[in-house]
């Protein structure tokens, strides 16, 4: 008989995808470890309050049939609290960390499966009809859990508990792990080990095959609980304070019935993860009120931005080249409301200011579908020096992030199947804005921090490079006037 989760899929719903999307800003929801699938790009013991933005490059074996490797480009998104924590993929809270000990609660979203689409995106082409998971589908899922941390003189010694809370296979999944830091000057070099056991439900999902989706060449197979052995080395470089280089190895084992599933022609796997990332610079801190903390002593301006405007199927470079208009959208809508925070005076030495913001939007339909929320988080860089900025404050923005849509809009399924494509709920997010001081339009001097302005709010599959998406390739655009309010400056 087939495990309850096959066909099904319990919606996680919109709010708690929100947290996960503006835990940066909204500290009181789920609040975590490890990186990106183990990048491992961040020192363990770095409580900095700092952020950086990044990326990270995958090289890895595929167990899959038929896919002999992977390659995976991401941007990465980084922070390193007191308490909170975000490492793209993965955020938390400290709920404990003394010398000794360290327990963390966490958020993970784990990827891996396939698709139809992977690999052959780029083309717009899909799995011949011979390939061994054609016609399959293996998600991404969001999981939650707890880990234990033992801090000793040989290193440390974690225990792992995690499960699956987006309803997508329904497993949990054991961890015990060692590791120990090296460090230099400007280098760091971290031998590690890891024992992962997985629960059958987890791992009849990733390696079984359903009855649906059996042909002659590919056999029905239940997986039961399958467990894996790791060895890895991660060596991390910093230069001129704020590049982070890092490169990690691992190597993979699998054991269990793992490598007699019809869908597996290997049982080891090998891995090369390069991540690079930017520290932002730390701000202003209130005079004589301690250290700096992001959440709670941080003397940086703020913002508040209330947005509403129209989808269009115009290309983003388009409107770029002041292509600006609603058509193909459908009537869709979207109205937003973003939160802001600066971090930073400078990027790469430039003339920028970086700023975090995260928001809520509410795509409106247009009665082609229910209208639905969608939440955002990404890194804004701002440019304001222009030669008549002491007479109109002027700022020009461009903001990288994460979308994740309680539903698809429906420009993106409307051309998604025009295509023969797929959707993601989650994908990349890029904003280009353009705006004016109202005070010194009008000559109001309390008005002076108020600005009003034209932005595009793009989401984006990054060409189908990215299996954080679900290897999609397109998006969709909107085109939207907005207020933003400073604080605090």
């Amino acid at each position: 008989m087939k495990p309850s989760w096959q066909g099904q899929r319990r919606p996680l719903g919109p709010w708690l995808h929100f947290c996960v999307a503006l835990v940066t800003l909204v500290p009181g929801c789920l609040s975590p470890v490890a990186a990106f699938n183990d990048t491992r790009q961040l020192d363990p013991v770095d409580r900095s309050g700092n952020w950086s933005l990044g990326f990270a490059y995958t090289w890895q074996d595929s167990v899959y049939a038929g896919e002999g490797y992977r390659t995976d480009f991401m941007p990465t998104f980084t922070y390193t609290g007191e308490r909170f924590f975000l490492d793209t993929t993965d955020f938390g809270w400290h709920a404990v960390d003394t010398k000794r000990w360290q327990v963390d609660v966490f958020g993970s979203y784990w990827i891996d499966g396939y698709n139809d689409h992977s690999f052959f995106s780029d083309t717009g082409e899909t799995r011949p009809e011979d390939d061994p998971l054609k016609g399959m589908e293996r998600k991404n899922a969001l999981e939650g859990g707890v880990e234990v941390t033992r801090k000793t003189a040989w290193g440390r010694f974690g225990a792992q508990l995690r499960h699956d809370i987006d309803g997508v296979h329904n497993g949990s999944d054991l961890r015990a792990r060692w590791a120990r830091v090296f460090r230099g000057d400007d280098w760091q070099l971290e031998p590690w080990a890891e024992y992962r056991w997985w629960s059958a439900e987890k791992s009849d999902y990733y390696y079984g095959v359903r009855d649906s989706e059996e042909t002659a060449t590919r056999p029905a197979f239940d997986g039961s609980s399958s467990d894996s052995w790791a060895i890895g080395v991660v060596g991390r470089y910093t230069a001129w304070e704020q590049h982070h280089l890092s490169l990690n190895l691992e190597y993979r084992s699998f054991g269990g019935d793992v490598g007699a599933s019809p869908v597996v022609t290997e049982d080891t796997a090998a891995s090369v993860r390069l991540a690079y990332r930017y520290e932002l610079d730390r701000l202003r801190v209130p005079a004589d009120e301690g250290p700096f903390n992001f959440f709670g002593n941080n003397a940086n301006p703020t913002s508040l931005r209330v947005a509403y405007g129209c989808t269009t199927e115009t290309k983003f470079n388009e409107i770029l080249r002041a292509n600006i208009n609603c058509d193909g959208g459908g009537g869709t809508n979207l109205a937003s409301v973003f939160l802001g925070r600066k971090v930073a005076d400078e990027v790469f030495t430039l003339p920028l200011e970086a700023w975090l913001i995260g928001g809520v939007a509410r795509r409106l339909e247009n009665d082609l579908q229910d209208d639905f929320f969608e939440g955002v988080i990404a890194f804004k860089a701002i440019y304001r020096r222009f030669p008549w900025s002491d007479r109109v404050a002027t700022r020009i923005g461009f903001a990288e992030g994460l979308s994740y849509a309680d539903s698809v809009p429906f420009l993106e399924k409307d051309k998604a199947e025009e295509k023969n494509r797929r959707t993601s709920h989650l994908i990349n997010y890029l904003e280009f804005s353009v705006d004016v001081s109202v005070g010194d339009l009008f000559g109001a001097e309390s008005l002076r921090n108020l600005f009003a302005g034209l932005y595009v709010h793009h989401r984006s599959g990054i060409f189908a490079s990215a299996n954080l998406y679900g290897n999609v390739y397109g998006g969709s655009n909107v085109n939207a006037f907005y207020l933003e309010w400073e604080f605090g400056r």
